[in-house]
């Protein structure tokens, strides 16, 4: 069994924490409280971190980061914005080149090769 905790500050006091089993339960949860609470930390049962969010943003693990870039800025291509896109990148912990310029098809090459980068670091 999973422990997810929402945190009234960052790293500092948070409520009791909420059981959680399926990853659906844990993305849900995650989803759910995200934009509510400056972190939202889920563990393991060693007590490691299996999911962590920040101040409304996935930040880890990093595969999960990726795909909410990827469902937020590129499965709606009629809005895409390289920009946003890049500033979403760096936010979830991807740096990106200042003068890169994408568009929806090369953002969804770029984050196919980002995904398979941190393939095995989680």
């Amino acid at each position: 069994m999973f422990k997810a905790y929402r945190f009234i500050e960052c790293g500092g006091k948070y409520f009791p924490p909420d059981p959680v089993e399926t990853p659906a339960e844990i993305y849900q949860y995650v989803q759910t409280h995200k934009e509510q609470y400056p972190e939202v930390r889920v563990t393991d049962p060693d007590d490691h971190i299996a999911v962590q969010a920040l101040n409304g943003i996935i930040v880890f693990p990093k595969k999960w980061a990726l795909m909410e870039v990827k469902q937020k800025y590129i499965d709606v291509p009629d809005t895409f914005n390289s920009e946003t896109f890049k500033q979403a990148l760096n936010r979830s912990g991807f740096e990106v080149d200042a003068d890169a310029n994408f568009t929806a098809s090369t953002a969804q090459f770029f984050l196919t090769e980002l995904y398979e980068s941190v393939e095995g670091e989680e």
